[in-house]
C-alpha cells in the first residue's frame, strides 16, 4: 500500500485504470457491476518506482534516447518518478536550460537536478536560487576538490531542503581501465583499475564537507566500493547514498564475456565487493537504488569494449533482475526492496511518496513467473541497443500499469 506497510493480501477493484475500492468494498462493488473475480496467483499489486537519478542528454531531438521514448519504456516499466541529472550537451547550468514540465498524479513525473557549477567545470557557481525556482529538484556536482568554490556556494545557498549530489566520476574523466582488479578481469583481458581509491579518497572529501555543512542535504551518488562504505560506517557523520541498481547485480565473475554489461559507471568489481555493498543496501548504509540509465546507439555497442562509451540503459530489467536478487535469493521482505526502489528516493528528492490510494492510476502489477526473452522483438518497442543481459530469458515482468502510455 505505501511506506511502512507489509504486503497483505486482499480484494483490490480497478476500473479504467482507476483504483475504485480495497477490502469487502471491492468485492461488493464488483458485484453491483457483475465482474468476474480474477485470482492474482504469486501477482504483486505495489506503488510505483523512483529513479533518483539517470541521464537524459538530448530530452528534445535526441537519437540514442529523448524524453517521449524515456517515458513510454520506464511508465510499462513501472517508474512513476525520474529525476535526470544535468549531463548534456547544453549543461543544465542556467533556469532557462530546464525543460519545463507539468507533473500530475496520471502520468509519469519528470524532474531535473541544476548543475552545481557553471558546466560542472567547478570553477564558477551556477545561479542557484534561479535553477531551483526554475523547478531543479536539487544541485548535483562532479567537481568538489576546489573546497574554496563548495563552500562558498553551500554557504550562500539558505535553504538547506533542496538535495545536493555529488558524483563519484569526475566530469569527462578518462580513465582507461573498465573493470576493477581481480583474477577474473586480468583473465578477460579487459583494461583494468589497478586502484580504486580514488573513489574512497572522494568520499572522505564529501563526508569532510557535510561534518562542516551537518544540515545541507547531500547525497553521495553510485557507491560502488567496499572501503567506501566502511569508511562511512566508521565516521560519525549521517550522510545519504545511492548505488547504481546494475552493481547489485553484475560482477566480475558472473557476466558472460560478451554482455553489454561490462562497460558501466560505476565499474564493476569483485563478487566479494558486490556482496559487501548488498549487505551496506540491508543495513542502510545505502538509502537509494537508481536505474542510472545511460543510453547508446548501435553505433556506440559495436565499438570494441575496452574503447565503448560506459552505461547501459534497461528501466524493463530492474525490478525482474532485483527480484530475483533479493526476493527469491535472499528472502528480502517486498516491503524492503520497495523501500529502496520507491520510498527513500522519493523522500531524498523531497517528492510525495507513492502509495495505492483509492481514484489513483499510480500503481504496478509484477508477475514474478511471467517469462520473456529479453530482446527488441519481446520488448515491442525500440529503445536503446545497451541492455545487458541480451537475449537471456528473464523472469518477472511488469504487465500492467495505471499509468497512460
Amino acid at each position: 500500500m505505501g511506506p511502512n506497510i507489509e504486503v497483505a493480501k486482499d480484494n483490490l477493484l480497478i476500473i479504467d485504470g482507476k483504483i475504485k475500492a480495497f477490502g469487502n468494498e471491492a468485492k461488493k462493488e464488483a458485484f453491483k457491476r457483475n465482474i468476474a473475480v480474477s485470482k492474482s496467483g504469486k501477482k504483486l499489486i505495489a506503488p510505483m518506482l523512483v529513479d533518483i537519478h539517470s541521464f537524459l542528454k538530448d530530452p528534445l531531438t535526441g537519437f540514442n534516447d529523448n524524453l517521449e521514448n524515456l517515458k513510454f519504456r520506464a511508465k510499462k516499466s513501472g517508474f512513476g518518478s525520474i529525476a535526470f541529472l544535468p549531463n548534456s550537451k547544453d549543461w543544465r547550468d542556467k533556469p532557462e536550460k530546464i525543460p519545463f514540465q507539468k507533473n500530475n498524479d496520471f502520468d509519469l513525473n519528470i524532474y531535473f537536478w541544476g548543475s552545481f557549477s557553471l558546466k560542472d567545470e567547478g570553477k564558477h557557481l551556477s545561479p542557484h536560487d534561479e535553477l531551483l525556482k526554475s523547478g531543479s529538484i536539487g544541485l548535483s556536482t562532479s567537481n568538489f576538490f576546489d573546497s574554496q568554490v563548495i563552500y562558498r556556494g553551500l554557504s550562500l545557498d539558505k535553504e538547506n531542503s533542496n538535495p545536493i549530489i555529488f558524483s563519484l566520476t569526475k566530469k569527462g574523466s578518462a580513465q582507461k581501465g573498465i573493470v576493477n582488479k581481480d583474477l577474473k578481469s586480468l583473465q578477460s583481458g579487459f583494461y583494468i583499475i589497478d586502484n580504486n581509491n580514488n573513489e574512497l579518497s572522494e568520499v572522505k572529501n564529501i563526508l569532510g564537507i557535510k561534518s562542516l555543512f551537518p544540515s545541507k542535504n547531500i547525497i553521495i551518488k553510485n557507491i560502488s566500493d567496499s572501503n567506501s562504505l566502511k569508511e562511512i560506517e566508521k565516521r560519525n557523520v549521517t550522510i545519504a547514498t545511492t548505488i547504481s541498481w546494475w552493481s547489485l547485480i553484475a560482477d566480475t565473475n558472473n557476466l558472460e564475456l560478451d554482455d553489454l554489461g561490462w562497460k558501466v559507471d560505476p565499474p564493476l568489481g569483485s563478487q566479494e565487493n558486490r556482496e559487501f555493498l548488498i549487505k551496506g543496501l540491508e543495513n542502510d548504509l545505502i538509502q537509494a537504488i537508481a536505474v542510472n540509465s545511460n543510453a547508446l546507439n548501435d553505433e556506440d555497442t559495436l565499438i570494441p569494449i575496452n574503447d565503448r562509451p560506459v552505461g547501459i540503459s534497461s528501466f524493463e530489467l530492474v525490478l525482474p533482475l532485483l527480484w530475483e536478487e533479493f526476493i527469491n535469493k535472499r528472502a528480502w521482505p517486498i516491503s524492503k526492496l520497495w523501500q529502496s526502489l520507491s520510498f527513500n528516493p522519493s523522500n531524498l528528492l523531497g517528492i510525495t511518496q507513492e502509495k495505492l490510494s483509492l481514484g489513483s492510476k499510480r500503481w504496478l502489477i509484477f508477475d514474478p513467473e511471467t517469462k520473456w526473452v529479453n530482446n527488441q522483438i519481446n520488448l515491442g518497442y525500440d529503445s536503446p541497443s545497451n541492455f545487458p543481459k541480451k537475449n537471456h530469458l528473464i523472469k518477472g515482468k511488469v504487465i500492467h500499469v495505471g499509468l497512460d502510455y
